[in-house]
């Protein structure tokens, strides 16, 4: 037998010994530490916490940060959407427009690519490239038509639809977002909110478009509510006919059915008004009976009751006695509109009671001619107007005369304690310095009141001690005057002298306390300082108590019986025939109403409450004996007062220059 020694088995046993000894043999190396890897999402993790916490600043440092050094890592294309939804919430729109395509171009293959290019598109729209909004949101829909955000976008093609002028579009692209939102109750809610929008500012030729598209719709039946309002603006009754009409039509809906029907019946009571009849609201009993008497007075006297008169003729004057009662003057306007079908109304004149009564006659939709002071009665609606001289034409027109006519700019105040004094006192003080002048001295007194020197004294400096410097300087200001007399005149030492410093002094009193007051003025040696009032100082029994004390005074009218026109001389002999006695500015105001009115009238081409508002509304060619009459846009009476001034023994009118 022979034997082979294989020596690869020898080589593999001996390298076997050799590493088995080199262990045993060699103590251990110590093992290589391992450095541990950086949390990569550190960063990130904390900006969410800043977005939580609404601190978007930090939030966007932090996301940068964990950009810059894992600009490749799993959450980089979280990080970039999140800092553009940041930009977006702080409407920093190019910013956020950058981004957004950013994530778009380095993440194509990404699930929620669709929604990025949903971003793109809305972030145009916020930054007014409409068209190209418009553009990529219809290669939206072309790229992803079942796409869980495709509501969103049809909304956002309605909103650029909108912001392009294009109003039926942006109703179809709405429809067609309504569909879409269903399971989404919150964007339902903003289409919604956006369709109603859209009906209710739309013009009537947008609305007819958008019907077309919305048959079937739930919005078919608004889109005929607006189009009947529409047409009940215009007072195109037969049109709003029609489509109150289709509105009953379109639904089955008990809601707009009633809303329809109710504009119906709203439409034939507008036909149904009498042309002629115009209602008339005043006191005739209670405390005001004497002032709506001479109303109706000249009411009466402007129909021709009496005598032939011109114009229209076929006119019917319904009575209701307020009583000067607010409650009674509301359900006057009620019954006058309503049972009775007046055209318009006349009154009522009561400060509350006109209030309420212009408030339900707008409501109603009926005109409302008031014969009331009270400021602000015409902003109720286009459907009420006054012609009745207020307290601010009664100032303006006096200040006016005095500051531009006469270079009067300093002035003085003297008003009886109570509402009307104080209304009136800063009524004139606000004037006077819109037009460049200035109030010198301002003092109260009691109504009651007959001895008025402490007040007097009080505005010319001679109820309290001077002090020395103003003497002085006042003693050097009289010294130079003195020295351009011809006799030379020096300074008393018994009675200080009044300090006058005002140009003019303005008393809005009635007649008695201006007769009391006026007196006194010279008595502390007040000369020739111009008196200006109120149309309360028209009583001839100011002349008589205090005539010499009151001539050159300036104070405003809304009626002078004495004057000069033909107009006037006629309506006072015919007054004066009637009613024995002289007409006052409310008789002649009812006069001047009523044959406004039928001056109106006789245009023809009213049909309707709303034709009448509108003819009010824009006649100009009126003259009556208080004045042109037309209105402002307000429904405010433009008509200037006429000044008057004390002459002699008589009023005068002060004319133009004078």
């Amino acid at each position: 037998m022979k034997f082979r020694f294989d020596l690869t088995n020898m080589a593999i046993t001996a390298v076997l010994a050799a590493i088995a000894f080199f262990l045993v043999g060699c103590p251990p190396k110590p093992p290589v530490a391992v450095r541990p890897e950086k949390p990569v999402l550190d960063e990130f993790y904390l900006a969410e916490q800043d977005v939580k916490a609404g601190n978007y600043d930090a939030a966007i440092e932090k996301y940068e940060l964990y950009l810059k050094e894992h600009p490749k890592g799993d959450k980089s294309r979280q990080a970039l959407y999140r800092v553009a939804t940041i930009y977006t919430l702080k409407h920093a729109y190019e910013k956020a427009l950058s981004l957004y395509e950013r994530v778009a171009g380095e993440y194509p293959a990404h699930q929620d690519f669709p929604i990025v290019k949903y971003d793109i598109a809305n972030t145009y729209y916020r930054l007014g490239a409409y068209e190209k909004s418009r553009d990529l949101a219809t290669e939206w829909l072309q790229r992803y038509p079942t796409n869980p955000i495709k509501g969103e976008v049809l909304l956002l093609l309605g909103k650029t639809a909108k912001a392009l002028g294009d109003n039926p579009k942006a109703f179809y692209w709405y429809l067609k977002a309504s569909e879409a939102a269903k399971a989404s109750p919150e964007l339902m809610s903003e289409v919604v909110d956006r369709i109603i929008g859209l009906l209710k500012e739309s013009p009537m030729e947008d609305l007819q478009a958008m019907a077309a598209s919305a048959a079937g719709s739930d919005y078919l039946p608004h889109i005929y509510y607006q189009m009947a309002i529409i047409y009940l603006e215009g007072n195109q009754l037969d049109d709003a006919k029609s489509a109150a009409m289709a509105l009953v039509r379109s639904t089955p809906d008990q809601y707009w059915v009633s809303i329809g029907r109710h504009i119906l019946e709203r439409i034939e009571e507008e036909l149904s008004v009498k042309m002629g009849a115009i209602g008339c609201l005043l006191p005739l009993s209670g405390p005001f009976a004497i002032y709506g008497q001479e109303v109706l007075n000249g009411i009466q006297l402007g129909m021709g009751m009496w005598a032939e008169s011109e114009g229209y003729q076929d006119l019917e004057l319904v009575i209701k006695d307020t009583g000067g009662e607010t409650e009674t003057a509301v359900s006057a306007v009620e019954e006058l509109a309503i049972e009775e079908k007046v055209m318009a109304i006349i009154g009522p004149l009561v400060s509350k009671p006109t209030l309420a009564a212009a408030k339900k006659a707008q409501e109603l939709g009926v005109p409302i001619i008031t014969l009331t002071q009270k400021e602000g009665v015409t902003v109720e609606g286009e459907m009420v107007f006054r012609n009745f001289l207020t307290p601010s034409k009664e100032i303006q027109s006096i200040l006016e005369r005095a500051v531009n006519d006469l270079g009067l700019t300093r002035f003085a105040v003297l008003y009886p304690n109570n509402p009307y004094g104080l209304y009136f006192m800063n009524l004139f003080w606000d004037q006077a310095e819109e037009l460049g002048g200035t109030i010198r001295a301002v003092e109260s007194y009691n109504p009651e009141e007959t001895d008025f020197a402490v007040e007097i004294k009080k505005m010319v400096g001679l109820h309290y001690p001077r002090p020395q410097l103003v003497v002085q300087t006042y003693m050097q200001m009289k010294s130079m005057e003195w020295e351009n007399e011809i006799e030379e005149r020096q300074p008393s030492d018994e009675e200080p002298e009044p300090i006058v410093d005002f140009d003019a002094i303005f008393l809005p009193g009635n007649p008695e306390q201006v007769a009391l007051i006026a007196p006194q003025f010279p008595f502390y040696n007040i000369f020739g300082v111009p008196l200006l009032g109120t149309s309360l100082w028209q009583d001839p029994e100011l002349i008589k108590t205090a005539g010499d004390y009151v001539q050159g005074a300036i104070f405003p009218t809304g009626f002078y019986a004495k004057g000069s026109s033909n107009g006037v001389r006629e309506f006072v002999a015919l007054y004066e025939e009637n009613f024995e006695s002289e007409p006052g500015l409310l008789a002649a105001s009812g006069y001047d109403t009523i044959r406004f009115i039928k001056n109106v009238m006789i245009e023809g081409m009213i049909r309707t409450r709303r034709d009448f508002q509108y003819r009010l509304a824009h006649h100009e060619s009126f003259y009556g004996v208080t004045g042109k009459i037309s209105f402002d846009e307000q429904g405010e009476v433009e008509k200037i007062p006429t000044l008057l001034t004390v002459s002699g023994k008589r009023f005068k009118v002060l004319s133009p220059g004078q």
